[in-house]
C-alpha cells in the first residue's frame, strides 16, 4: 500500500513538474518572438546579456510556478493521504 502510494506521488509531481516546465519554456519561447525589442532596447542602453533576458525569465517562471502554488488543495490531499497510508501501515 505504501508503495502504491508513493509510486502514485511521484508520479503526479513528475507530470505537474513537467507540464509547468513545458508552459514556462512556451511562455519564454513567445516572450522572446513577440517582445525581442525590448532585448534590443535594454542591451542598446548599457545592460548585460543577463539583465536583458532577466524579464524573459521572471515572466516565464511566474508563468510556470504560480498555477502549482495556486493548487494547494491539491498538494493538501496528497499529504492526508499519505498520513492516512501511514497511519494504516
Amino acid at each position: 500500500m505504501m508503495t502504491a502510494y508513493l509510486v502514485l506521488l511521484l508520479a503526479v509531481v513528475a507530470w505537474k513538474g513537467y507540464l509547468a516546465c513545458r508552459r514556462g519554456m512556451k511562455t519564454y519561447h513567445n516572450d522572446r518572438l513577440m517582445h525581442d525589442s525590448l532585448r534590443e532596447y535594454l542591451l542598446g542602453n548599457g545592460a548585460t546579456t543577463w539583465q536583458s533576458l532577466w524579464p524573459f525569465y521572471r515572466h516565464a517562471l511566474q508563468r510556470a510556478f504560480l498555477p502549482l502554488l495556486s493548487m494547494w488543495r491539491l498538494w493538501l490531499l496528497l499529504l492526508l493521504l499519505g498520513v492516512l497510508v501511514v497511519w494504516l501501515t
